[in-house]
């Protein structure tokens, strides 16, 4: 059984903020996390930016093996703010082409969608998908959530312009009948908090309000459902995760301003995976850091990169925003900056030291 000490020489071993060195290769040559000689739990597989990057990765990703192909067409995204990923595809927001960017990975090409009719997204801030495929966008500029279905084929709209201020990010429960819609407000706005929706649209009620207090908010900015149903908040002016259950009600926190373990600075994104592991991005430590569901910090992934030399450099991030996980336990990490997103696959090496 893992010891208390194993838990710390592998936290001692996967801390990385802006300043750490690279990260380092394994036996086999992909970037791992954390380095060697600690057990591998997350490898690099691809950086994602255009078509091109689909046949780009060479021989040593499978995923990649698998891509390879004759699409090089240079379409890509403009400037990546939010994504989500799910059963082969790749949904990237972007808010300088007002558009959702898809990199099709099993037919190895891209698409796009968003552009035009009652779909039409002017800033796609927030991106969720439920288990039937169904894209959810919330649009910050026109205040409201447009929903697609896989290939970005219109279904409906939620429109939120009578009362959100600055809706941000969005969660949606695996089975879509739930909507969580995230207000960031503003410093000036009261309006701190999450409207939730049923299925069709229709108002469930609000979870929180404007403060530091256990369920309330000061400038959320992302969401995600965990695998239980439980919803998960990212408390970005409060330097905190916090965590309610289906019917709204508060749960838990964890987290506080700072540079310490499992402390934040400028927290960007959140992310759930299908373990319950939960993953925030920070964008003053250039890193991600995945705690289990308590808040215990498990590792962390990245640091700062040169603005040149690093561009290409996996696990490299100089502005690091939201994520997403998908069904495979994949993490996805948008750097707006560095114009990419990055894919991470978490390895079944089993169960994190101290976790068990």
């Amino acid at each position: 059984m893992p010891t208390r000490r194993d838990g710390l020489l592998l936290l001692a071993a996967s801390l990385g903020g802006c300043g750490a060195p690279p990260p380092r290769r394994g036996p086999t040559g992909p970037v791992v996390w954390p380095a060697p000689p600690e057990p591998a739990r997350y490898v690099h597989e691809a950086t994602l930016r255009n078509a091109a990057s689909l046949a780009a990765a060479g021989d040593s990703a499978d995923l990649m093996r698998r891509l390879s192909g004759e699409d090089r067409s240079r379409a890509s995204f403009g400037k990546a703010l939010a994504v989500a990923a799910g059963r082969g595809f790749v949904y990237v927001g972007d808010t300088e082409g007002r558009r959702i960017f898809v990199f099709d990975l099993p037919r190895r090409r891209t698409f796009s969608f968003g552009l035009r009719r009652e779909g039409e997204l002017k800033k796609p801030a927030g991106i969720a998908l439920d288990t039937e495929g169904r894209v959810h966008v919330v649009d910050a500029t026109a205040r409201r959530v447009v929903v697609f279905d896989a290939l970005g084929l219109f279904l409906r709209q939620i429109d939120g312009s009578a009362d959100w201020v600055r809706p941000s990010a969005l969660a949606v429960s695996a089975a879509g009948d739930r909507l969580y819609v995230i207000d960031t407000g503003g410093v000036e706005s009261n309006s701190h908090r999450v409207w939730v929706y049923d299925g069709a649209g229709r108002p469930l009620g609000r979870i929180g309000r404007r403060g530091d207090g256990p369920g309330e908010f000061n400038l959320p900015t992302d969401a995600a459902t965990g695998p239980d149903g439980s919803l998960w908040v990212l408390d970005a002016g409060n330097f905190r995760v916090q965590a309610f259950d289906r019917e709204g009600r508060f749960v838990r926190q964890f987290g506080s301003l700072g540079n310490g373990i499992g402390q934040f600075a400028r927290p960007r994104g959140l992310a759930v995976d299908p373990t319950g592991l939960v993953c925030v991005s920070d964008a003053a430590f250039c890193n991600l850091q995945l705690f289990q569901p308590d808040g215990t910090l498990l590792l962390t992934i990245g640091s700062r990169a040169s603005p040149g030399a690093d561009r290409d450099q996996p696990g490299r991030y100089l502005l690091p925003a939201k994520l997403a996980a998908d069904e495979t336990g994949r993490l996805y990490v948008v750097d707006q900056f560095l114009h990419k997103v990055e894919v991470l696959r978490r390895l079944d090496t089993g169960q994190f030291p101290g976790t068990g």
